[in-house]
């Protein structure tokens, strides 16, 4: 059976056709100057000679724009939110298990299985903390924040992808976070019979499938594999893990294999998709390494959690397809939905048309109705560009009233690494929070209404779109 060979480098080599792979061929030291680089880098970024880590490179920034997130799925930089909520609609792809593939080039069993030889990145500097007597050196923990974790449910055949941080706690010993409430029922089922929990960490895929593996939406009867098989257009090949009842991207450059330790204890968070350490200290529970295996000359795929970087640009995936597709099953005229990238997946920009104004407060309830996020959603019409934050500060700026044109909703769920989240009684030792979401009417006013519609048209130069600056200025 013919299956989709896409992984990350056949998607780097795809970057170069079209734009480029910044290469950094100089020496780095993995613990005081990757992660700064990696928050710089708004292209896919390859260091090539990593010091203290002969053998390995490391890559960041796939995905921190719409033109990187295009080649991904095969679209055009106007089309990636509609493409893959489409995509989406349309059901799973195929998976195909074969005996081998290139993950199974090198393996590391027992205590040769060791995560202090990955080259896993101390994410931020840290802070002090006088009232928890804590100082920024006790935030330097090595984490592994770009791998796909896979669990399943006690037998259940359906496996469930998503995303973790994973500190290194010792050779064969990370801490997790987990916010998946998938994976958490996945977990409880095995906790329900006093079994041991299996579940794989995948390091360094095609980009395809970490976009499939943020997906919230409902898949019943199949996992965000099939969804990335969907998105790639062809079955995606799997392989049996060695240690553990799971399969695992065929093609993949690392997977770690394990089973969690479902008690918990205290987790220093060493980044937040907030862009602090909120809530700076939580109770999390662990991960028992038992093999890795990898490529010969793997390529360690980080995700640098700080700001602006594939840590938000991904997450875009969890709200933004959703959105738009509820908003389109409502019959309302969604042109695109964005997360602009400086709101730390703290705000969705909904670009409509509307026929009237309860349109857009029913485009605004729903987007505030989002599971966990977005915290603010913001509507304008096609004529504004939500790609360029100046365009939004624009829309708020000329087409809100803030006397009439806001909506407030208080008690909302919300989540722990929310700064604004409060504790609920009787839910302390959970992630669940209280927190309120606002929504902003900064649309024109409906087609229903155009005569003050089109006191909000706005300026054209003279003979824009016809003259390029570009063909006049001297070369």
């Amino acid at each position: 059976m013919d299956y989709c060979k896409a992984d990350l480098r056949t998607y780097l080599a795809e970057v170069d056709a079209v734009d480029s792979v910044d290469r950094v061929s100089k020496p780095v030291n993995l613990y005081t100057q990757v992660p700064a680089l990696c928050s710089e880098a708004r292209r896919p970024l390859l260091f090539n000679n990593i010091e203290g880590y002969p053998g390995w490179r490391l890559v960041d920034a796939l995905l921190t724009n719409r033109q990187h997130q295009a080649i991904a799925l095969n679209s055009s930089p106007d089309r990636v939110i509609q493409d893959y909520a489409e995509r989406m609609l349309r059901g799973p792809g195929k998976t195909v298990n074969i005996a081998t593939g290139p993950v199974k080039e090198s393996l590391w069993l027992g205590d040769k299985a060791d995560l202090t030889q990955l080259p896993a990145v101390t994410p931020s500097e840290g802070i002090a903390v006088p009232h928890l007597k804590l100082k920024p050196t006790d935030f330097h923990i090595p984490t592994i924040s770009g791998a796909i974790i896979i669990t399943k449910e006690r037998n259940s055949n359906i496996q469930n992808c998503s995303f973790s941080m994973v500190q290194v706690a010792g050779p064969q010993r990370g801490q997790c976070y987990i916010l998946s409430s998938h994976t958490w029922r996945n977990i409880e089922s095995y906790q329900a019979h006093n079994e041991r929990i299996p579940m794989a960490m995948v390091i360094g895929c095609h980009p395809a499938y970490e976009l499939a593996s943020v997906y919230t939406g409902p898949h019943p009867g199949y996992s965000e594999l099939h969804m990335a098989a969907g998105l790639l257009g062809q079955p995606i090949p799997l392989v049996r893990c060695e240690t553990i009842d799971l399969d695992v991207p065929a093609y993949a450059e690392i997977v770690i294999e394990g089973y969690l330790d479902p008690t918990p204890a205290p987790y220093l968070h060493t980044s937040a998709h907030t862009d602090t350490h909120s809530p700076i200290i939580g109770e999390e529970i662990f991960f028992d390494v038992t093999a890795i295996s990898m490529r010969e000359d793997p390529i360690y795929r980080h995700i640098q959690p700080t700001r602006f970087t594939d840590h938000h640009g991904i997450c875009e995936f969890y709200i933004a397809p959703l959105l738009y597709n509820t908003l389109r099953g409502k019959g309302i005229n969604v042109h695109d939905v964005a997360v602009p990238m400086h709101s730390s997946i703290n705000c969705a920009v909904i670009q409509m048309t509307a026929n009237c104004r309860e349109e857009v407060r029913d485009a605004l309830l729903t987007g505030l109705s989002m599971p966990f996020l977005p915290r603010m959603i913001v509507a304008v019409d096609v004529d504004v560009n939500i790609q360029d934050t100046n365009e939004l500060i624009y829309a708020l700026s000329v087409r809100a009233d803030p006397a009439a044109d806001l909506i407030v909703l208080e008690d909302m769920r919300s989540f722990d690494l929310e700064p604004l989240g409060k504790l609920i009684p009787g839910l302390e030792k959970t992630k669940l929070r209280s927190g309120s979401r606002w929504g902003i009417d900064a649309t024109k006013p409906p087609l229903n209404n155009p005569e003050s519609r089109i006191q909000f048209e706005r300026l054209r130069a003279r003979g824009e779109g016809t003259v390029s600056l570009k063909d006049f200025v001297d070369a």
